[in-house]
């Protein structure tokens, strides 16, 4: 089944930032009615003035009773919602014995629990018009688990598992679930993960080095007009990830890991935390 030729309403979270707000502005530039979703109302309004095929809401995904009453207030407001871009998410750096339970719970309530529960409230919608599609923001680390990234890696595997059995469960019922799977990208998404913040950072903040967030942005947009499922990396040669999944290259992370892994973890994390204070990286 293929897209809808006209204008969809699309609901992007995390938008006021990086790659949802480069993915809210894709599909508002295509002519479809975008609704940005964010904690960060000043953000959020910034990115509505600058398209006027942007509506905006503020909402914490986290909160069981805000999503419900997110979606709500979309489909009462624009009918229906077409497509769902599961973006917002949050990093995590450093070993799990390091970390505390609330670090625990803000990555999987964030990355996991929200991005299931959100799917789960749109896709009544979508069966009923056997139209829609669901793109998930995952991470090329969905593929391959390493140190400093441990926690936030495994809810990427999270995110993937839920697209696999999605696709089975959605056979045949007009509605695509979609992976987007980009490599380590040039916004202040690092930065918050070291110092636990859940907005947008400074813009003044030195971004972490990687590709464009609109790369990204791109394959959001190629994904959600797909006809079949489809799974994408950023760039592509980011797909060969993959290849962690096999025994020898899994075996030589498990030596190299295994042996420099905090000394790794200690250097992107001092890197990350000089760059939040401004200090130009060595």
């Amino acid at each position: 089944m293929v897209a809808l030729s006209g204008p969809r309403v699309v609901l992007v979270t995390g938008a006021s930032s990086g790659i949802g707000r480069e993915s809210a502005l894709a599909f508002a530039r295509r002519g479809d009615t975008v609704v940005g979703v964010a904690r960060h109302a000043p953000a959020l309004q910034e990115l509505a003035a600058e398209h006027p095929g942007i509506h905006v809401e503020t909402c914490d995904v986290t909160d069981a009773t805000e999503r419900a009453e997110l979606v709500k207030r979309v489909v009462d407001a624009h009918d229906r919602i077409d497509v769902l871009v599961n973006n917002a998410g949050v990093g995590a750096l450093g070993y799990l014995d390091e970390m505390t339970v609330d670090d625990i719970e803000r990555v999987y309530g964030t990355n996991v629990v929200a991005v299931a529960d959100l799917t789960r409230l749109v896709l009544p919608g979508m069966r009923a018009r056997r139209h829609g599609a669901v793109v998930m923001l995952s991470s090329v680390a969905a593929w391959a688990s390493v140190p400093p990234a441990t926690v936030y890696s495994s809810s990427k595997f999270a995110v993937h598992g839920l697209v696999e059995g999605l696709r089975r469960e959605l056979r045949g019922s007009g509605v695509r679930v979609h992976s987007v799977n980009p490599a380590p990208i040039a916004t202040d998404y690092l930065a918050r993960a070291v110092d636990r913040s859940p907005q947008p950072g400074d813009p003044d903040r030195p971004k972490a080095p990687g590709f464009p967030p609109s790369w990204v942005a791109a394959a959001v947009l190629d994904a959600a007009d797909a006809g079949r499922p489809t799974t994408r990396s950023v760039p592509r040669i980011g797909g060969l990830v993959r290849l962690a999944r096999m025994a020898p290259v899994g075996a030589v992370l498990d030596v190299v890991f295994g042996r420099f892994g905090r000394a790794i973890t200690e250097r992107v994390v001092g890197l990350e935390r000089e760059q939040a204070q401004g200090v130009p990286a060595r």
